[in-house]
């Protein structure tokens, strides 16, 4: 899912006429300082990260000067927080709360509907709420896709919150806005947390948005890279040249995701990163069951199946072999109806362009097991990629488990030479 900055949220939400706290956003401290200046007031200066916990890692700070401002702002400025670096801040008018809550609408894959949820704790406190083990109300609906979320269903969802008449009118009426930006945007995801209770009403003072990577096409306007995303952090630039792949051809997938970009889950546990392919999740999962105890960790996960074309292959094998710092490579194919053939095409004329001959100087184990997989180890051999001393092919009488000891070898062997 592609995740947006609370600031791009907000401004979705304003858009929708859900009030947000005045803010400015700055690239620097002397526009942190005059951020804070035009605010004339106490000021909240949030780092705009794709991550959650900013506050508790100190990525929020609060100044009543500009010059307060900017001593905060300097602090904040390329600091690394949950694996990112600031580079920008949201500077926001502080504002009186009275009270917080929590409103997110989640799409629900064991309802199979969007589910609306509201708490009347807000700020960290949701997360105790939510699992049960908070004093807080709570209150949780599904959502009718056909019918939408009008004021009056919000109203009768909430109404058993210990909470005054007129704030529940006006959150029944927020909430219904909220789920018209969570349909307007095909979102995941939408939450506000915390929504003050203020003086000037009800206001979002931060805002979490994920969009539904599938629907991106149809929000240029959002200007986002497409990327398939594992966990709460920003698409690596491979990451993003991949998720290109399918952009406009739907003939087979190329999933690619790494999960190691940068290798250190494999150093801590004394592992060797490798570039990994696969046709099919379960013959992925259970090919890394047998080279994770061998001592390997892939780099990345790839799952090229569905019958793509070949050019996908290419694409595909391009990218894991660009992966700086991988030993090796493996290709693992199941028994499908896969064309392997026009697989082995795509792969062929990757290493073709990489390395001189076609044979490359990692190992890289192939296993091609399904249909036309005779003509696709043929094709490899008459292409000249077996030549070289670092490449194993295994056929259809092949196992995972083949496939994992003889890449072991392989590998051990090219150490040995490497020496």
């Amino acid at each position: 899912m592609a995740k947006l900055l609370e600031q791009v949220g907000k401004q979705l939400l304003r858009q929708a006429g859900i009030a947000t706290p005045d803010g400015r956003l700055a690239d620097s401290v002397p526009q942190a300082e005059e951020a804070a200046r035009d605010l004339n007031g106490p000021v909240a200066l949030k780092a705009q990260i794709l991550a959650g916990g900013r506050g508790l890692a100190g990525g929020i700070r609060f100044a009543t000067t500009p010059e307060e401002a900017a001593h905060e702002a300097a602090a904040l400025f390329g600091r690394v927080i949950h694996g990112r670096t600031v580079e920008r801040l949201l500077v926001e008018q502080c504002v009186k709360i009275n009270r917080e809550l929590y409103v997110g609408i989640i799409s629900d894959a064991g309802r199979r509907a969007p589910a609306m949820i509201v708490s009347t704790a807000g700020g960290m406190a949701i997360e105790q709420a939510i699992g049960g083990h908070g004093s807080a109300s709570l209150a949780i609906g599904s959502i009718d896709v056909l019918k939408g979320a009008p004021p009056y269903w919000c109203l009768d969802l909430i109404g058993g919150l210990a909470l005054p008449g007129p704030l529940l009118a006006s959150l029944a009426n927020l909430m219904s806005r909220l789920y018209q930006v969570y349909r307007r945007y095909d979102c995941n995801l939408i939450e506000i947390n915390p929504l003050a209770v203020t003086p000037r009403g009800l206001l979002a003072l931060d805002c979490r948005m994920a969009i539904d990577d599938d629907a991106l096409f149809r929000h240029p306007e959002l200007d986002l890279a497409r990327s398939q995303e594992v966990s709460d952090r920003a698409p690596t630039p491979l990451e993003l040249a991949a998720a290109l792949i399918d952009e406009k051809d739907h003939r087979g997938s190329a999933h690619f995701v790494q999960i190691d970009p940068d290798g250190e889950l494999a150093r801590a546990q004394k592992k060797i990163s490798i570039g990994f392919d696969g046709v099919g999740t379960g013959v992925s999962m259970a090919v890394m069951d047998e080279l994770v105890p061998l001592g390997f960790l892939p780099m990345n996960f790839c799952d090229t199946s569905g019958n793509p074309t070949a050019s996908k292959l290419y694409r595909a094998t391009r990218i894991i072999l660009s992966q700086p710092g991988i030993e090796g490579y493996v290709f693992a194919s199941c028994l499908s109806s896969q064309q392997l053939d026009n697989t082995a095409r795509g792969i062929i004329k990757a290493f073709l362009e990489i390395y001189p001959g076609g044979q490359p100087d990692i190992p890289c184990i192939f296993s091609f097991r399904g249909a036309w997989d005779e003509t696709a180890i043929a094709l490899m051999q008459e292409h000249g990629i077996t030549a070289s001393p670092w490449v194993e092919v295994l056929g259809r009488d092949s196992t995972e488990g083949d496939l994992a000891r003889g890449f072991a070898a392989l590998h051990r062997t090219w150490r040995e030479h490497r020496v």
